[in-house]
């Protein structure tokens, strides 16, 4: 895992599945890529300020970056947000 920043009260570390998923965002789409930093460090901001994913996600949030989602995982004994995907919202869940 990679941490990225420690903001607030949460530390955000990107598993290296997420990693990948974001560098090959920044090859393809220069724009994208600084809306979905952006909207990692506002999670690590308000973790809450997402959705809850049902099914076999159940457990996962989301926050929504058209085209993509980031999916994540908190971790409030460790004060921590674990980045699990970054993907295109019609590859995302099927992945995971």
């Amino acid at each position: 895992m990679l941490i990225i920043l420690k903001k607030d009260t949460y530390e955000v570390y990107i598993t290296n599945k997420a990693d990948k998923s974001l560098h090959k965002i920044a090859k393809k789409d220069k724009g994208s890529i600084k809306t979905l930093l952006k909207a990692i460090k506002n999670i690590a901001k308000d973790p809450y300020d997402s959705k809850t994913l049902k099914g076999k996600l159940k457990g996962n949030r989301r926050v929504r970056n058209d085209p993509y989602r980031i999916i994540f995982q908190i971790d409030n004994n460790l004060n921590q947000i674990n980045i699990l995907e970054v993907e295109r919202r019609n590859k995302v869940y099927k992945k995971i």
